[in-house]
């Protein structure tokens, strides 16, 4: 029995945790089942009452409703992850995985917006997004030189998975300018296997 995972193919909070199961070598235990949040579906409401994807349900039917928590949990099942460091190293990590974290937040709720009849578009709103994510992505520029790219771990995931959905929807930040060390960074990353393999469709 496999466990399943409730999942969108361009959600980046999906992609987080498909990327996480490749390089821990347990993408083949794990079966996926598309899902529309957006539609409410009666299957994923069962299972988590938000209708949020990612949801895995594990081989003891046990249900995570959360891509954090899903991680947490297939980080005690696999190997292959590179652990945060120790001491204070550890909390710029963390800090820099909150930051990517973040720009996925603001990536996706600017998405959501921009969906809505233009007449109500809120539009400051939509700027103070995008500048939250450029003071994000200026952050994550300083911090490349503690990123790896032989040994990943869920920091680098994070910041992997945030610039490619910063491609695939917000284009036109065109992210990569000024910031070289990133851009460099980013280029080698999104060439790993689990990067390819989880690469969203194109719009």
């Amino acid at each position: 029995m496999k466990m399943k995972l409730y999942c969108s193919p361009t959600s980046p909070y999906v992609r987080k945790v498909r990327v996480i199961a490749a390089e821990l070598g347990l993408s083949d235990q794990i079966e996926e089942i598309e899902v529309d949040p957006h539609a409410s579906p009666s299957e994923l409401l069962a299972l988590n009452p938000l209708s949020k994807i990612p949801v895995l349900v594990t081989e003891r039917d046990e249900v995570l409703p959360d891509s954090n928590l899903i991680i947490e949990y297939l980080l005690t099942r696999g190997r292959g992850i590179e652990g945060l460091p120790r001491g204070s190293a550890r909390w710029d990590a963390l800090r820099y995985q909150v930051t990517a974290d973040g720009v996925i937040d603001a990536a996706v709720a600017t998405t959501m917006e921009r969906r809505r009849p233009e007449s109500i578009v809120y539009m400051a709103w939509l700027d103070r997004q995008a500048a939250l994510i450029t003071r994000s992505l200026d952050v994550l520029e300083t911090a490349v030189p503690s990123f790896s790219l032989e040994a990943p771990s869920v920091v680098e995931i994070s910041v992997g998975v945030a610039l490619g959905y910063l491609d695939l929807r917000m284009p036109y930040l065109e992210w990569r300018n000024g910031r070289e060390a990133l851009t460099n960074w980013y280029t080698q990353f999104s060439q790993r296997e689990s990067m390819l393999r989880s690469a969203p469709p194109a719009p």
